[in-house]
């Protein structure tokens, strides 16, 4: 295995650029001024589309040199809405969706044409609002669209305010969206965060933020609807009966094998390693054991696209993490960790082919 290239979104206005070395090694390249908040990094083809989650733009970089990790601001644009979280670019590749938290503004979710050069432009812009809100006296005043995924031929929405999850007809003539059927709810308070889709079965997954849980749906795979199969907590019961204790569920992920999925903790500090039974009735999800971190409020995860590492992001101690990955077993071995990496939040594989 050669040296692999991977790019840093941050809290703050950098983007690193780092090596993973074929024995899993970290080595800093280089740093990128950008918008403050990088919290999010979409990669297609040779643009790198970039969240300014603390300035409410949207930046457009090019990949000049995928080894060094090179890049050159093209473009930016206001995001239309407040706190920019999450990205994604419908199947004809024509329009750039981003989800506005609307953490101190407006929560919407908004579709942006992509000119001759896939830059995001304002004109044909379309602007969805989802109405609702939930239990939690501070974090659900509102809605607050936390995720935006395209998936087969649906759009789905992820709400943590309204405890919500919507999914649309995308029109990729003009970017508009319609509502397939009623939204799907979760438990009251649960505040949903994102949703992942298993790669051969008919299961969606959302972890929820506010109250530590794991949601199993069954997939529709022609009217997109979501049926609730099981909820499932993310924590150890000794940290449940810590009163002392606030955690907040951040990401999910699949091994690369499919066997496991994977969801951080933050302020547990660790990540749940689920156990995915994919022929059993309800019971999808079983907990087999959960990792510790090595730092503070893993903001992000993913594996490296070889399947060989997984990679931690710890906003708050400031630093990657990397494990290697026993596919055999489904056991992980800390190898390497890098420091000074200031609030990481999202990590993105130059090398990785998918994108």
């Amino acid at each position: 295995m050669s040296n692999q290239t991977f790019l840093v979104g941050t809290g703050v206005d950098s983007i690193y650029a780092c090596r993973l070395t074929s024995n899993g090694q970290f080595e800093l390249l280089n740093e990128t001024k950008c918008g403050k908040g990088s919290t999010w990094l979409l990669l297609r083809d040779d643009l790198l589309y970039v969240v300014n989650e603390h300035s409410d733009k949207i930046e457009t970089f090019s990949i000049d040199n995928r080894n060094q990790g090179k890049l050159t601001l093209k473009n930016t644009i206001a995001s239309i809405g407040d706190t920019p979280c999450a990205l994604d670019i419908d199947p004809s590749g024509q329009w750039l969706l981003v989800s506005n938290y609307g953490d101190k503004g407006t929560s919407n979710f908004v579709s942006f044409p992509l000119n001759n050069s896939k830059y995001p432009e304002e004109k044909g812009v379309q602007i969805t609002t989802i109405e609702g809100n939930g239990p939690h006296p501070s974090r659900q005043q509102h809605s607050y669209c936390h995720h935006v995924l395209f998936h087969q031929n649906h759009l789905y929405v992820v709400d943590l305010g309204s405890d919500t999850l919507s999914v649309y007809h995308f029109d990729g003539k003009n970017g508009k969206v319609n509502l397939v059927h009623n939204r799907t709810k979760t438990e009251a308070g649960a505040g949903p965060r994102h949703i992942l889709f298993h790669p051969t079965k008919p299961f969606a997954f959302v972890c929820n933020e506010l109250n530590s849980t794991t949601n199993v749906y069954r997939c529709d795979s022609s009217s997109g609807q979501l049926e609730h199969l099981q909820t499932i907590q993310t924590r150890r019961e000794k940290d449940q009966n810590d009163s002392t204790k606030e955690n907040y569920t951040a990401e999910l992920q699949f091994t690369p094998d499919n066997k496991y999925l994977l969801v951080s903790n933050r302020g547990d500090e660790n990540l749940v390693i689920f156990n995915v039974n994919e022929n059993a009735e309800n019971e999808i999800l079983t907990i087999k054991e959960h990792l510790d971190c090595h730092g503070s409020f893993t903001r992000y995860f993913t594996f490296d696209p070889t399947g060989t590492f997984l990679l931690v992001a710890n906003q708050k101690s400031n630093n990657l993490i990397c494990f290697s990955y026993n596919r055999e077993n489904g056991t992980y071995t800390f190898v390497s960790q890098l420091d000074n990496i200031q609030s990481p939040q999202h990590i993105v594989f130059l090398n990785d082919t998918s994108a």
